[in-house]
């Protein structure tokens, strides 16, 4: 019994590198596996909900061009107040106000010409 536990001794000893290379191996894959998972658990998430952020914050901050803006407030316009500028009425009174706030044109040039 106690030559084969010699034997048994000798053989781990010449074999001894590279057994414990490959245990070097397999510890640096469990770990790398263990990490990658870890990472996808925690990073996915993650990743995903920065992305919503990131969009949503993006769509805040859009912007358009002239022509799209000039656009959208004439659609805007007549579909709001389309109906109230086709009132003649209102449109006399609006007239009636402007002139006498603000005075009509000939006023105007009319008190220049006298100042002068």
């Amino acid at each position: 019994m106690s030559q084969e536990k010699v034997d048994n001794y000798k053989k781990e000893k010449k074999n001894r590198k590279k057994t414990m290379k490959v245990n070097k191996i397999k510890k640096a894959l469990i770990v790398l596996v263990l990490s990658l998972g870890l990472g996808a658990l925690i990073g996915i998430p993650l990743g995903k909900y920065i992305y919503k952020q990131q969009k949503e914050e993006a769509e805040r901050n859009r912007t358009i061009s002239s022509l799209q803006y000039e656009s959208w407030f004439d659609t805007y316009w007549q579909e709001t107040y389309g109906d109230l500028v086709a009132n003649s009425e209102l449109q006399q009174k609006i007239n009636e106000f402007n002139e006498a706030s603000f005075g009509s044109e000939t006023d105007a040039s009319d008190s220049d010409a006298a100042s002068e």
